[in-house]
Formats: C-alpha cells, sequence, structure tokens
C-alpha cells in the first residue's frame, strides 16, 4: 500500500532489532523499538485546533504520544488515531497523564478548523497542529519523518499525501522514548507507558 510503504524510511532511520521467529499457534506481537539513550528533540511550534500556537515543550511534564498524518488520509492515520483511543482506553486513570497529539503534513488543507471537526470524532482532548513544510523539514531528521504529495488515479482527492507511519513516545522531558511501527497493538502502548510511569 502506498501510504504505509512510504513507513519503510522511517524503518530504516531507527532500524529496530529483528523480533524472534513466530511460531506457527503464537505469532510474534509487534513491539515498539526503545531509544537508549533517550533521543534529545528540538522544539517547534505550530497552530493548534484551537488557532493558538503551541509549542511541543509547552506539554512537558506529560507523556507525548505523537503521530504525523493529514486528515484525509484513507487508512494509516484514521487507524492509528482510532488506536490512541484504545490506547487511552487500556490506561485508564493513567492516561490523564499522557497527550495524544496529531501533526498535519497537509497544512495547505489541514486548517484549525478541519483539525478540530477531524480529531473530534476521535477524542475531543486529542491535539491537533497545522504543520507547515518549514517547521517539519526542520525536525524531520530527528523523527524519521517522510512525507510528499502525490496524484493517485481513481480518487476524488486533488491528492494524497504519502507519509510514514511511525508514531514516538515523548517522556515528561520532551525526549523520545519509543517508536512504534504502524499497527503496533495499542495494548503494548498502554504497557509500555504504563510501565514507565510505574518506574518513576
Amino acid at each position: 500500500m502506498l501510504l504505509v510503504a512510504a513507513g519503510v524510511l522511517a524503518y530504516s532511520y531507527f532500524r529496530p532489532a529483528a523480533p524472534a521467529p513466530a511460531t506457527e499457534s503464537a505469532p510474534a506481537e509487534q513491539h515498539g523499538t526503545p531509544l537508549d539513550p533517550p533521543r534529545q528533540l528540538s522544539d517547534f511550534a505550530l497552530p493548534s485546533q484551537d488557532g493558538t500556537p503551541l509549542h511541543v515543550s509547552d506539554l512537558r511534564g506529560n507523556y507525548v504520544m505523537l503521530f504525523f498524518g493529514y486528515t484525509h488520509c484513507p487508512d494509516v492515520c484514521p487507524t492509528t488515531l482510532s488506536d490512541f483511543v484504545l490506547v487511552k482506553r487500556a490506561m485508564g486513570a493513567a492516561s490523564s497523564q499522557v497527550r495524544f497529539v496529531f501533526v498535519s503534513v497537509d497544512g495547505e488543507r489541514d486548517t484549525p478548523a478541519v483539525l478540530a471537526r477531524f480529531l473530534k470524532a476521535f477524542d475531543p482532548t486529542f491535539i491537533g497542529l497545522q504543520g507547515d513544510d518549514t517547521t517539519l523539514g526542520r525536525v524531520s531528521k530527528e523523527y524519521g519523518l517522510y512525507y510528499k504529495k502525490e496524484q493517485v488515479a481513481g480518487t476524488s482527492e486533488p491528492y494524497l499525501v504519502t507519509h510514514s507511519a511511525s508514531a514516538y513516545l515523548l517522556d515528561r522531558q520532551g525526549r523520545m522514548r519509543m517508536v512504534y511501527g504502524f499497527g503496533t497493538p495499542p495494548k503494548v502502548i498502554a504497557a509500555d507507558i504504563g510501565d514507565m510511569i510505574a518506574r518513576e
């Protein structure tokens, strides 16, 4: 699939260790890739869905699950946000310590108002940020981010955006601690964050 395939770039950037072979009765479950030591990240600010600028550093003191995508995405983005809903649900009361952030790679169409409508369908507490090429280009290497507009036949959209599909867990200090490939089970992510909270 076009969108998922682009995630290979992010995968090769972080290059996780190969998982143990799966057995026929118990397939190997996908887990995240830990970063040790945690990766220091540059701060950046973008317009949020309420129209006011938000710095990623404003979220320090919380864990942050961050994903780059766009609202017209036909598959990867809605699936990932649905998984974020399940992560939050699995964490119960502890989810109050996590902020879920969706950064648009299609700022031309994903205005704050569009982001607000889109995220409300998943969880009104999720944060949407309207990305721009200058800011995203500056931080793309740190996140292994790739995105590109594509003309695709057979769709009514003027264009789709091929983009990497990883999600990132930032700790309370704003450092990247985990990278999750598309399709990582929500219970795995919830358990990882819960473990980090328990070790504090």
